[in-house]
């Protein structure tokens, strides 16, 4: 489950030391540290996602997201914000993890792009500030490019056969499809799903391009859809692992 905080708020990325479920080769990084280390370098965070646990000893240790946007060195794209997407956990469930994201003003939602090499990781040994800032100026680097991809995706117009493939391969991204032993029921409910994945939830989604039919998409695949069989996701690691690969699905689309 995703819990949703603010900065005023203790949570895990206040941790000033690691769970005592790790080993004495942990390294500990402190997630308040980079954050305030890229408040001083002009990033302001948009949000924080904890991750819900229930054994106590990996209460206010456990993975969190944090994503940081800033004004100058990473533009707006459109009505797209590139952020920097932090990944941290003090129980050793995550290495700590940096990998570029999107913010969609329209519909408040957030994606990750670039596909799992252009992620950057780090694991738990002494790593330090200068280190950290130097793989947050690559993702930097990064997202100066992503608006020419973005805007290849607007271009791209996809036939009615090709939104109805890509709506299917986005969708067995999170469901099995069904198969000659499957019962009446599944399938119906398979063609829900499809259909449902495409709908339009806002004015501003409407058209045939690649990037509009990626924006439907991956809205009502990651925050669900009423009546449509497709539930909400509420897991952090599913969150990014499905964004990461429905990006990849769009990208694969532009050759």
């Amino acid at each position: 489950m995703i819990q949703t905080a603010t900065l005023n708020q203790l949570t895990a990325i206040d941790a000033a030391h690691a769970a005592s479920t790790t080993s004495d080769k942990y390294g500990f990084v402190s997630t308040r540290s980079v954050i305030d280390n890229l408040t001083d370098l002009g990033f302001r965070t948009r949000s924080i996602q904890i991750q819900r646990v229930n054994k106590e000893e990996r209460k206010g240790f456990q993975k969190h997201i944090v994503r940081m946007q800033h004004s100058d060195l990473m533009p707006k794209v459109g009505d797209e914000f590139p952020e920097v997407v932090l990944i941290n956990s003090h129980d050793g469930g995550s290495s700590y993890k940096m990998m570029l994201g999107m913010f969609r003003l329209v519909c408040s939602n957030g994606m990750v792009s670039g596909s799992v090499q252009d992620e950057i990781r780090f694991v738990h040994r002494k790593v330090n500030i200068e280190r950290i800032n130097e793989g947050v100026m690559q993702i930097v680097d990064r997202a100066a490019r992503l608006g020419d991809v973005v805007s290849r995706m607007k271009s791209r117009e996809l036939t009615l056969p090709e939104q109805a493939s890509f709506v299917e391969e986005a969708v067995k991204l999170r469901y099995d499809a069904p198969n000659e032993d499957s019962t009446y029921a599944e399938t119906s409910e398979w063609r829900h799903r499809l259909y449902s994945m495409n709908s339009l939830r806002r004015y501003e989604d409407r058209g045939n391009d690649l990037w509009r039919v990626f924006n439907r998409v991956q809205e009502n695949l990651t925050q669900g859809r009423r009546g449509s069989g497709v539930r909400r996701i509420t897991s952090p690691s599913t969150d990014i692992d499905i964004n990461r690969k429905l990006w990849t699905l769009a990208e694969s689309a532009l050759n």
